[in-house]
C-alpha cells in the first residue's frame, strides 16, 4: 500500500513538474514585447513582439541618449506582419526583446527582407550596455553588412537563460517598409538557396523571352519586338535592382549607381511598354484619340527617364509609382476598348497585361502600406511578369509566324512582280524599242567583243530630239506619242541601213538597232573599222532624220543633235561609255552641224555649267555683259529705221559663252527676268543717245516665254521708257511664235497688255515653229519677221522665194509690217524689194556691232546710200 502511495506520489509530482515548465513556458510567450527563442524553433517573425517610436523631425536621436534616459520615447506596438509606413521621409526607431530561456547560447539571424532601405543601425542591449552594433543599409557600400547578402542579415548568439533587447534606427527616402524574420542559420541557409533557386529561374525566363524577341527582331526589324526586349530587359534590371542582387553582384562598392539604376529603370520601363503596347496594338493614325494618348504616355514617361537621372530618390519613386498606375489604367481601358471592338492582338494583350496588372498593383499596394506583407504581394510583379511574358511570348511567336508566312508569300509576289517589270524594263512602254537595260546588256557583251578581237572599236550614239517639248504642247500629249513612236521607228529603219550597226534585239524576226533610253533620247552602237569614220557616219544618220515628218496633214522638220563616245578609246566601262555620249551631245547643242564626238576637253564643260548661273548672275551686278547692235534698214527709203539689240557674254575664264547655252538655263533658274531688264535698260538708254544725236531709230529687243508670264512685265517697260525719256513707238519687243504657244492664253493676254500700252511687238523667227496661221491671225503684234533659213538663200532657191513672197503678201494682207532676217546678198534686197518687204536686217547691211561702232557706221551708211540721215 506505501509502495503504490509512493508511486502515485512521483506521477504526482511529475506532472506538476511538467505543468509548472509548461506555466513558465506560456509565461515568457505571453509577456508584452518578448520574443522567447524555443528550441526546435527555425523561424519565428517577430513583429508581432516589436514596437517603434517615430523620431522627432527636428532633432536626431542617437542610441546612447535613449539609454541614458535623456528621451522618452513613447513606444507603440506596431500591427500586423510588417512594419510599413509607406512613403515617409521621417526616422523611426524599433526595439523588440529577445530571451534565450535555454541554459545553452543560442545563434539566431535577424533578416530585414527588404534591401532597399537607406539606412540602418542595428543595437543589441542587456543591462544597459550595448553587446552588438552595426551601420548598413543601401546607402553604404555593400561591405557594411555584417552578412553578405542581398538583404540585410544581422547575426547574434544569445547567452544561456538572457534577455536582451534590439533596437533598430531606419530612415529611407523610399517606401518604409521594415519585414523581419528570425532565422535558425542553417534553416536560412536552406530557405535562401530554395528563393535563389526561384529568382534564378525568374531571371532565366526573362533572359529565354529577351532572347527569343531578339531573333525575332531580327528576323522581322519591326519595332513591335524591339520594344518589347527593351521592356523586358528594363524589367530585369529592375527586379535585380528591387531584389537587392544588382547591388551584390555588379557595382557593391558603389550605392550611388545601384540608386540611379533603380530609379532609372523604374521610369524606363513605363516608357517601354507605352511604345511597346502602342506597336504591339498597332494604333494607326486613324485612331487620333489612341494614338494621342499614347504619344502623351511616351512624352512624360520619356520626361520622368530624364528625371530620374536628377531629382530625388524619394520624389522620383514617387513619379514613378504615379506614373506606373496611370499607364496601367490608361493600357487597361485602351486593350479593352480595342478586344471589345475585336482587335485580335487586343485579346492577348489584356490576358496578359491583366496579369502583370494584378501583380504589379499587388507590388504598389504594398510598398505604399495599404496591403500587408504575404508571397503574393511580396512577389507581385515577378508571378505577374513571368505570366503576361508566356502570354505575350505566345502572341508574338503566333505573330511571327503569321508573319513569317506574310512575308514568304509577299516575296513571292514581288519576285513575280519584278520579274514582270524587269521584263518591262527591257523594252520601253511606249515605242516597244529596248530600253536603257537591255541596251547595257548588249553593250556589256559588245566591250567584250572588242575585248577579245581589238580590230574594232564600240561606238555608242544617242540622238536627241530638239523641240519636241513644244510638239507636245502644240498637238497634245496622245498626238504627241504617236508621232514620237513614228519617229522611233523610223530612226531605227535608218540605223539597219548604216554599215556596222549593232542588232540590240531581234524580236520574231523584226530586228531592232535602236534603244530608246529616256524621254526624246534614243541610242545606237556600231563596230567601226575606223573611230574617224563615225562622224561622217552621225552626220548621215541625222541628216536622214531630218526629213520633214509627215503627221495628220503637217509636214513637221525635226531638229536633233548628237553625240558619241568610244570603247575603249576615251570609255573603260558602259556607265562611262553612256555618261562620255551624253555629254558630247549636250556640247553638240551650239556646234553647227549638231553632233559632236567625245572629247577629254568636253569634260570641264559640264563643270563650268554647274558654277555659270553664279558668274552669270555677278555678271548682271557688276555690269560686265555687252549689247551688240545689227542694223535694220527699211527698203522703200533705205532709212535706217532701227537696231536689233543682241546680248553677248565674254566671259574672263571661258571666254565667249554662245546666247544659246546661257539664255535656256537663265529661263531655268528664274534669272531671265532681271537679265531681261538689265538688258532692256541699256537698250534704251543707248537709244536715248541716238536720239540725242539726231538718230531717231528704234530697239528691237528679244524677250523670253518666261517674261510673258510676268504678272507686272508691262509695267516695267513703260517705267523704263519713261525713266529714259522715249515714246513707247522706239521700242520693239520680240518673241518667237514658239514662245506664244508654251500658254497661249497668258501669251496672248500679256501681249495684249503690251499693246494696248503702245509698245510695239514682233513676231521672230517665222516659219519656223508650230503655230497655226489662224492663231497668229489672232496675236496682237505689229511686225512679223521671216527666219533667216528661207531668206539667205533665196536668190539660188526658187522654193524658198516663193515662200518668202508668199509670207510677205500674207502679212501684208493680215495688217503686219515685214522684216527680212538673214539678208547677205544685194541680189537677196533686191528680191525683197520688189516683194514689197518691208524691212531687211542682215550681214548685208552689218555684222552685229558694239555700241562705239554704232554711229561711225550709220555716217558711213548715210554717206554710201545718199538717203540722207
Amino acid at each position: 500500500m506505501g509502495r503504490v502511495a509512493l508511486h502515485i506520489w512521483t506521477a504526482c509530482r511529475g506532472a506538476v513538474g511538467a505543468v509548472l515548465v509548461l506555466a513558465l513556458v506560456l509565461a515568457s510567450l505571453s509577456a508584452a514585447g518578448a520574443v522567447t527563442v524555443l528550441p526546435g524553433t527555425t523561424s519565428q517573425n517577430p513583429t508581432h513582439s516589436l514596437e517603434y517610436w517615430p523620431e522627432p523631425t527636428d532633432r536626431s536621436v542617437a542610441m546612447p541618449a535613449i539609454l541614458a534616459g535623456d528621451v522618452s520615447p513613447e513606444w507603440s506596438p506596431v500591427e500586423g506582419d510588417v512594419a510599413n509606413f509607406g512613403y515617409t521621409a521621417g526616422t523611426h526607431w524599433y526595439r523588440m526583446r529577445l530571451e534565450n530561456p535555454l541554459e545553452q547560447p543560442v545563434e539566431r539571424l535577424l533578416e530585414i527582407r527588404y534591401p532597399l532601405l537607406d539606412h540602418i543601425e542595428f543595437y543589441r542591449v542587456r543591462d544597459g550596455d550595448i553587446l552588438e552594433s552595426h551601420l548598413t543599409g543601401d546607402h553604404y557600400p555593400f561591405e557594411s553588412r555584417p552578412m553578405r547578402h542581398r538583404t540585410f542579415v544581422l547575426p547574434m548568439e544569445l547567452e544561456p537563460e538572457s534577455q536582451s533587447r534590439i533596437y533598430l534606427r531606419v530612415r529611407t527616402s523610399g517606401s518604409h517598409q521594415v519585414p523581419m524574420m528570425l532565422w535558425e542559420p542553417e534553416t536560412f541557409f536552406e530557405v535562401n538557396e530554395t528563393d535563389m533557386v526561384g529568382r534564378s529561374m525568374f531571371y532565366g525566363m526573362l533572359l529565354i523571352i529577351i532572347t527569343f524577341n531578339v531573333f525575332l527582331y531580327g528576323a522581322l526589324r519591326e519595332r513591335s519586338y524591339l520594344y518589347y526586349v527593351l521592356t523586358n530587359a528594363t524589367l530585369l534590371v529592375l527586379m535585380a535592382s528591387l531584389h537587392g542582387m544588382a547591388f551584390q553582384f555588379l557595382y557593391p562598392a558603389y550605392p550611388e549607381i545601384n540608386e540611379r539604376v533603380t530609379l532609372v529603370s523604374s521610369a524606363m520601363i513605363a516608357l517601354f511598354f507605352s511604345l511597346f503596347a502602342r506597336t504591339f496594338l498597332n494604333i494607326t493614325p486613324e485612331m487620333r484619340f489612341r494614338r494621342n494618348v499614347f504619344h502623351g504616355l511616351t512624352i512624360v514617361t520619356a520626361l520622368n527617364t530624364v528625371a530620374a537621372l536628377f531629382i530625388s530618390y524619394d520624389l522620383s519613386t514617387r513619379l514613378s509609382v504615379v506614373l506606373a498606375g496611370m499607364v496601367s489604367l490608361i493600357m487597361f481601358l485602351i486593350g479593352l476598348a480595342m478586344m471589345i471592338q475585336g482587335h485580335r492582338a487586343a485579346r492577348y494583350f489584356m490576358g496578359a497585361w491583366i496579369m502583370l496588372l494584378v501583380g504589379s498593383m499587388a507590388w504598389i499596394l504594398l510598398v505604399t502600406g495599404l496591403v500587408p506583407s504575404n508571397f503574393l504581394t511580396r512577389y507581385g510583379v515577378e508571378l505577374g511578369a513571368v505570366s503576361q511574358a508566356l502570354v505575350l511570348t505566345f502572341a508574338m511567336g503566333q505573330r511571327f509566324s503569321y508573319e513569317q508566312r506574310a512575308r514568304l508569300q509577299a516575296i513571292e509576289e514581288r519576285e513575280s512582280m519584278e520579274q514582270s517589270l524587269l521584263e518591262q524594263a527591257r523594252h520601253h512602254g511606249l515605242t516597244g524599242l529596248p530600253g536603257r537595260n537591255l541596251l547595257e546588256v548588249v553593250l556589256g557583251g559588245c566591250t567584250e567583243r572588242v575585248d577579245h578581237r581589238r580590230d574594232c572599236s564600240l561606238a555608242l550614239v544617242l540622238i536627241h530630239f530638239r523641240g519636241f517639248d513644244d510638239i507636245n504642247k502644240t498637238l497634245g500629249h496622245e498626238n504627241a506619242d504617236q508621232l514620237l513612236y513614228q519617229l522611233a521607228w523610223r530612226m531605227n529603219e535608218v540605223v539597219l541601213g548604216l554599215p556596222d550597226s549593232v542588232i540590240i534585239e531581234d524580236i520574231s524576226g523584226s530586228p531592232c538597232a535602236v534603244a530608246h533610253v529616256e524621254g526624246i533620247t534614243f541610242a545606237c552602237a556600231f563596230h567601226p573599222r575606223e573611230t574617224e569614220a563615225m562622224q561622217g557616219q552621225m552626220e548621215a544618220l541625222v541628216e536622214a532624220l531630218r526629213q520633214p515628218m509627215e503627221f495628220r496633214g503637217l509636214s513637221l522638220d525635226m531638229r536633233m543633235v548628237g553625240g558619241c563616245s568610244f570603247y575603249p578609246e576615251d570609255s573603260g566601262d558602259i556607265t562611262t561609255l553612256l555618261r562620255h555620249a551624253f555629254i558630247a551631245f549636250d556640247q553638240a547643242e551650239s556646234g553647227v552641224s549638231h553632233v559632236a564626238t567625245y572629247t577629254e576637253s568636253m569634260n570641264p564643260y559640264s563643270e563650268r555649267r554647274l558654277t555659270l548661273m553664279t558668274e552669270l548672275r555677278r555678271a548682271i551686278r557688276e555690269d560686265s555683259l555687252a549689247l551688240y547692235f545689227q542694223p535694220q534698214v527699211r527698203l522703200s527709203s533705205g532709212e535706217v529705221c532701227g537696231f536689233e539689240v543682241l546680248l553677248r557674254w565674254n566671259h574672263p575664264e571661258h571666254g565667249f559663252i554662245p546666247p544659246d547655252e546661257f539664255i535656256p538655263m537663265a529661263e531655268q533658274t528664274g534669272l531671265i527676268q532681271p537679265l531681261t531688264q538689265w538688258v532692256l535698260d541699256r537698250a534704251l538708254l543707248f537709244g536715248a543717245a541716238m536720239d540725242g544725236a539726231g538718230y531717231p531709230v528704234r530697239m528691237a529687243v528679244n524677250i523670253s516665254a518666261r517674261n510673258l508670264e510676268e504678272p507686272a512685265f508691262a509695267e516695267l517697260v513703260q517705267e523704263l521708257l519713261e525713266r529714259h525719256g522715249l515714246p513707247t513707238g522706239r521700242l520693239i519687243l520680240e518673241v518667237t511664235e514658239t514662245a506664244t504657244m508654251v500658254n497661249p492664253v497668258n501669251a496672248l493676254q500679256a501681249l495684249r497688255g503690251l499693246y494696248d500700252a503702245g509698245i510695239r511687238l514682233a513676231i521672230d523667227d517665222f516659219g519656223t515653229g508650230y503655230s497655226s496661221l489662224s492663231y497668229i491671225r489672232k496675236l496682237p503684234v505689229h511686225e512679223i519677221k521671216i527666219d533667216r533659213s528661207f531668206v539667205r538663200e533665196m536668190d539660188a532657191n526658187r522654193e524658198d522665194a516663193t515662200i518668202v513672197r508668199t509670207t510677205i503678201n500674207m502679212c501684208h494682207d493680215l495688217g503686219f509690217e515685214v522684216v527680212a532676217e538673214g539678208v547677205e546678198s544685194d541680189d537677196t534686197s533686191q528680191l525683197l524689194r520688189n516683194m514689197q518687204c518691208d524691212i531687211m536686217q542682215g550681214y548685208h547691211l552689218s555684222r552685229p556691232m558694239p555700241e562705239a561702232h554704232v554711229a561711225g557706221w550709220l555716217s558711213t551708211w548715210y554717206y554710201t546710200s545718199g538717203s540722207g540721215g
